[in-house]
C-alpha cells in the first residue's frame, strides 16, 4: 500500500511539473510574438515540436521502465528457483516496453515530418508544434500505462511459475492495461494524419487547432492511466485464477471495469477532434475556445484517475467473490462506486464543450 501510494504521488508531482511546463511554453509563446526576431518567430513551432517529442518517449519510456522494472524483480525470484522459466519471464517483462515502443515512434515521426531531423524546421507554425505537444501527451502520458501491465505481469510470473497450464490466461490479464496505451497511440496518430504530420502536404493549422490537440492528448493521455488500476485488479485476477480456474470469468469482469474511465477519455478527445473540424478537413476554432478544450481535456482525464480506486476495490472483490461466489454482484457495486466520480468528469467535459459552441 505504502508503494502504491508513493508511485501516485510520483506520478502526480510528473503531471503537475508537466502542467507547468505546458504553461510556461504558452506564456513564452505569448511574450515571445512581441520580442523575438523574425527568424526565433519562424522556429518556434519547431521548437514546441521538439518538446512534443520529448514528451512523447519521455514520459511513456518512464512508465515502461517502472512497469519492467515490477516484472523483472518478480521474474528475478521465480527464475532463481526455476531456471526453465527464464524466457517465459522475459515474455512477461517485456510487455510493458510497448509503451515506450508507441512514445519513440510518436517521436520520430514528429521529429522526421517538423524537420528536426536532416529538414529545415525554421517553417513549421506554432499550431503545428502545438499539435506535436498533443500528440506526445497522447501517447507519452498513456504509456504510464505500463506500470499497470508491470503489476499484472509480475503476479503473472509468480502464477506460471507454479503451474504452467496458466501462461494463456495469464497472458490475457497481462495485456489487459495495454489498451490504454493503444488509445493514446491512435488519438496522436489520428491527429498526425489529420494535419498533415503523416502525409504529404503538412496542413498550416491555428493555434486554436493546436491547443484542441493538447486538449485531446490531456483527455486521453491521463484517462489512460487508469491501467494502474485495472492492472491492480488483474493481478488480483490471476493469482485467484491460478488457485480457482473457474474464476477466471468473473475475475476478467472485475479487471475490465477500471477501463471505462480511458474510454471515456478516448470519447472527450474523439468529439474535440469531431467538433473542432480536424476530421473534416475544415480546422477553424478561435485561440480562446482552443484553451477552453483544455478544461474538457483536464476534466475528464483527471476524474479518470477514479480507476485507481476502482481496481483497488476490484483486487478485493475478486478475492472476495472466490471465497463465497454469492457476492459478486455486491462486489460490482462496490466497484463500480468509484466510476460515479469519472461520469462526474465526463458530463463536465461534454457541458464545457457545449459552453464555448463546440457541440
Amino acid at each position: 500500500m505504502k508503494k502504491s501510494m508513493l508511485m501516485g504521488k510520483a506520478v502526480m508531482l510528473s503531471l503537475a511539473v508537466l502542467a507547468t511546463l505546458i504553461l510556461m511554453a504558452y506564456g513564452a509563446l505569448a511574450e515571445g510574438n512581441e520580442t523575438s526576431t523574425d527568424g526565433e518567430k519562424n522556429m518556434l513551432g519547431a521548437y514546441l515540436a521538439a518538446i512534443g517529442a520529448g514528451i512523447a518517449i519521455g514520459i511513456s519510456g518512464m512508465g515502461a521502465g517502472i512497469g519492467v522494472g515490477i516484472a523483472g524483480a518478480a521474474g528475478s525470484g521465480v527464475v532463481a528457483e526455476k531456471p526453465q522459466m527464464f524466457s517465459r519471464a522475459i515474455l512477461f517483462q517485456a510487455l510493458p516496453q510497448t509503451q515506450a515502443i508507441y512514445g519513440l515512434l510518436i517521436a520520430i515521426i514528429i521529429l522526421l515530418k517538423t524537420g528536426l531531423i536532416g529538414g529545415h524546421p525554421e517553417n513549421i507554425g506554432i499550431g503545428v508544434g502545438l499539435i506535436a505537444i498533443g500528440c506526445g501527451l497522447a501517447v507519452g502520458i498513456a504509456g504510464l500505462s505500463a506500470i499497470g501491465q508491470g503489476i499484472a505481469a509480475s503476479s503473472s510470473i509468480g502464477v506460471v511459475g507454479e503451474k504452467s497450464e496458466m501462461f494463456g490466461r495469464a497472458v490475457i490479464f497481462s495485456v489487459l492495461p495495454e489498451t490504454q496505451a493503444i488509445y493514446g497511440l491512435l488519438i496522436a496518430i489520428i491527429i498526425l494524419h489529420k494535419t498533415g504530420l503523416i502525409g504529404v502536404h503538412l496542413e498550416d493549422v491555428g493555434i486554436g487547432v493546436g491547443l484542441i490537440a493538447v486538449g485531446c492528448g490531456l483527455a486521453v493521455g491521463i484517462a489512460g492511466m487508469s491501467a494502474i488500476g485495472q492492472g491492480i485488479a488483474a493481478s488480483s485476477g490471476i493469482g485467484v485464477v491460478g488457485k480457482k480456474p473457474e474464476m477466471f470469468g468473473r475475475a476478467i469482469i472485475f479487471s475490465v471495469l477500471p477501463e471505462t474511465q480511458a474510454i471515456y477519455g478516448l470519447l472527450i478527445a474523439i468529439l474535440l477532434l469531431a467538433f473542432s473540424g480536424v476530421f473534416g478537413g475544415k480546422m477553424g476554432v478561435s485561440q480562446a475556445v482552443g484553451i477552453a478544450a483544455l478544461g474538457s481535456g483536464l476534466a475528464v482525464g483527471i476524474a479518470g484517475l477514479s480507476a485507481i480506486g476502482q481496481g483497488i476495490t476490484g483486487a478485493a472483490a475478486i478475492q472476495a467473490t472466490a471465497r463465497n461466489p454469492q457476492s459478486m454482484t455486491r462486489g460490482i457495486i462496490f466497484s463500480v462506486m468509484s466510476e460515479t466520480f469519472a461520469i462526474f468528469g465526463l458530463l463536465i467535459a461534454i457541458f464545457i464543450m457545449i459552453g464555448i459552441g463546440l457541440m
